[in-house]
């Protein structure tokens, strides 16, 4: 009678963990139906999702295409765009919380809102009506059972509204925003300071920062002139919720188009229609000036902020024509901010033209207005052009690389010894975290340390590691770590970087690397085996939200320390590299941003691929089976479709 029960209880217990794994692995109810009307489409229109999260449409017009992008971007991107609408309408702490308010009166001061409203006002009526059908998709997604059901909204016991049309144009203020330099420490005088504050916690709120290490470079091949490749990175602060969302574009008698794109807004920094290519960097200019100033001439408006809990607040915003005071110096002299976001202006017509899903003809794009514009192009002949006035651009025999930053130099250095290979692989050459910069050092720099005078056995251990160092940045290279922190100290004694031809600081040299092992002696212990890279330059990425606990009114501890904790993985790369990555000497204004998006296009035909984390919270095992390796490349057009939608037109 015993045997028989333990069989039974046995039996039940497989029964029971069968039906909970079952239920567990079967796929969330969240996931996109097979069907769906929606008011104002033309025509059907067909949403592929496939196996590696990008997308495919297929559509007769680029309204409807238009559309279907909206409800694509309504379904992958839910929760992100909903919180960057809260952020760019200044309506945050209306849902979670009046600690938000200090970011609500910073969205209202820079008028994402306000002035979306205008532009979208003063677009022709045919843009106009691109943008309406985008807002068409998008709205429907939103107010779609399955997108309401998701964890975050069932959370926050939130119900996203439908979506204006101008959301798209203060969305891309906030991007754009974004994309500027933070007002940095030293620079800031006292009455800049709450303006600073608020901004960077803005910016922290959202996790999207560090976008001047963005950078763009174009490659021929030696073999074949033919073969030119096209790579961007966008680099997007330490956010680990996915932002850009790849998808194909295609309609009938229109070569397809390939588009990164950023979801709120029909933005498309990179991509390819027919046989041209592009990318933009996506940054955007502020400058802060003082300015003397009539008070009479302000042109001042209020907005209110309401809550969730508390009074309302009356805010005050003065602007001096292209100028917003920031800060009072005097009686006739204040801080103002320029920045192409105060205007009613927006850069909308230039991305539908670029991907082909505009109302213009020509040969002439419109203009951009908020960001600048910078990038790389290839035409139809292979043949690159550079975009816009970047700050950087370094041309090779045979290659040319853009960007912001001052490492972008090392990283053309890093690219032109790449094109000399027999391998045209561009995919592979933007995955190397050999530093040319450290590697120009290193032989005029390691002399120095020959003597090592009354040295205890960690520097001399130090010093070994460093002399074996091949100046790669894996994550388990010791010698990186030691060389980053010597460098960093003499850059703190000297106010510069050492150069390779610099022979007169032997004793700066000498004196700086001893603080650099007693720093990292005090930082990781005397076991310089314990002195890896991926330790010293984590790679920590954060859940917008979860991770603002000390801000969020609702107790976030039962998500935000599991589903949603940081996502930590090692660090690799550098800044002077190929790959892109951390660099302790010379780090952005609000830290690391190992968050990035590469993609790449080969060739004349060749389309985009693309290699960036994704990784999904509420996937069975999702962290566990998370893999410390770079992410493998994805081509977005050659991913398998598993799953459509096809839209309807509504029935009257």
């Amino acid at each position: 009678m015993s045997r028989r029960l333990y069989v039974g209880l046995a039996c039940a217990l497989l029964g029971a963990g069968a039906a909970l794994l079952w239920w567990t692995l079967r796929g969330p109810t969240t996931s996109p139906p097979p069907h769906d009307s929606i008011n104002g489409l033309q025509d059907t229109a067909t949403v592929g999702w496939t196996n590696r999260h990008t997308a495919t449409i297929e559509a007769d017009g680029a309204s409807d295409a238009l559309t279907a992008l909206g409800y694509l971007h309504g379904m992958t991107r839910a929760w992100t765009l909903t919180v960057w609408r809260h952020t760019a309408l200044g309506t945050l702490s209306a849902t979670f919380g009046d600690a938000l308010i200090p970011i609500d009166r910073h969205a209202r001061r820079l008028g994402f809102a306000h002035h979306a409203r205008r532009a979208y006002r003063r677009l022709a009526p045919a843009t106009q009506e691109r943008l309406d059908a985008y807002a068409r998709g998008l709205s429907a997604a939103l107010q779609s059972d399955r997108v309401r059901q998701r964890e975050p909204f069932l959370y926050f016991e939130l119900t996203p509204d439908r979506w204006a049309p101008w959301h798209a144009l203060a969305i891309e203020r906030l991007v754009a925003w974004t994309g500027t330099r933070p007002v940095a420490q030293a620079a800031a005088a006292p009455a800049l300071s709450p303006f600073r504050t608020a901004d960077r916690h803005l910016r922290r709120w959202l996790h999207l920062h560090g976008r001047s290490r963005s950078v763009a470079w174009a490659a021929r091949s030696p073999n074949d002139t033919t073969q030119t490749a096209l790579f961007a990175r966008h680099v997007l602060g330490t956010t680990a919720d996915p932002v850009i969302q790849e998808v194909v574009l295609r309609r009938p008698d229109t070569p397809p188009a390939t588009v990164a794109s950023i979801p709120g807004t029909p933005l498309f920094p990179t991509g390819r229609a027919g046989a041209h290519r592009w990318t933009y960097l996506l940054h955007s200019t502020a400058r802060l000036d003082t300015v003397h100033v009539d008070s009479a001439q302000a042109q001042v408006r209020h907005e209110r902020i309401a809550p969730a809990q508390g009074d309302e607040q009356l805010v005050e915003i003065q602007q001096y024509g292209p100028r917003a005071r920031i800060g009072t110096i005097g009686a006739d002299s204040v801080w103002a901010l320029e920045w192409p976001g105060l205007r009613p202006q927006t850069d909308l017509p230039r991305w539908l033209a670029t991907a082909g899903l505009g109302t213009r003809q020509g040969p002439a794009p419109p203009d951009f207005h908020l960001t600048e514009g910078n990038g790389l192009r290839i035409d139809s002949a292979s043949v690159w052009s550079v975009q816009g006035q970047p700050p950087i651009v370094q041309r090779g025999p045979a290659s040319i690389l853009v960007g912001r930053s001052g490492w972008a130099s090392h990283q053309a250095d890093a690219l032109q010894a790449q094109v000399q290979s027999p391998l045209f692989t561009p995919g592979q050459w933007s995955a190397s975290d050999s530093s040319t910069w450290a590697a120009a050092l290193l032989p005029a720099l390691v002399p120095d340390l020959a003597p090592l005078d009354g040295a205890d056995s960690t520097a001399v251990d130090a010093r070994s590691y460093l002399r074996n160092w091949d100046a790669v940045y894996d994550p388990a290279s010791i010698g990186a770590v030691v060389f980053e922190e010597w460098m960093r100290a003499y850059q703190r004694e000297t106010g510069r970087l050492p150069s390779p031809t610099d022979s007169t600081l032997f004793a700066t040299r000498h004196r700086t690397f001893h603080r650099a092992v007693d720093s990292l002696t005090r930082r990781f212990g005397p076991d310089v085996r314990r002195w890896r890279w991926e330790r010293a330059a984590p790679d920590r990425r954060y859940f917008p939200v979860w991770a603002a606990d000390s801000l969020v009114a609702q107790d976030l501890s039962g998500m935000s320390t599991t589903q949603f904790a940081p996502l930590d993985r090692p660090g690799r790369g550098h800044a002077s590299s190929l790959s892109g990555g951390p660099s302790r000497v010379a780090p952005p204004p609000l830290g690391p941003a190992p968050t990035h998006w590469d993609g790449w296009m080969r060739g004349a035909t060749g389309d985009l691929t693309v290699r960036r984390l994704r990784f999904t919270p509420s996937v069975f095992f999702a962290r566990s089976l998370l893999s410390r390796e770079p992410p493998a490349p994805v081509s977005v057009p050659d991913a398998s479709v598993e799953q459509t939608t096809t839209l309807m037109p509504a029935e009257d």
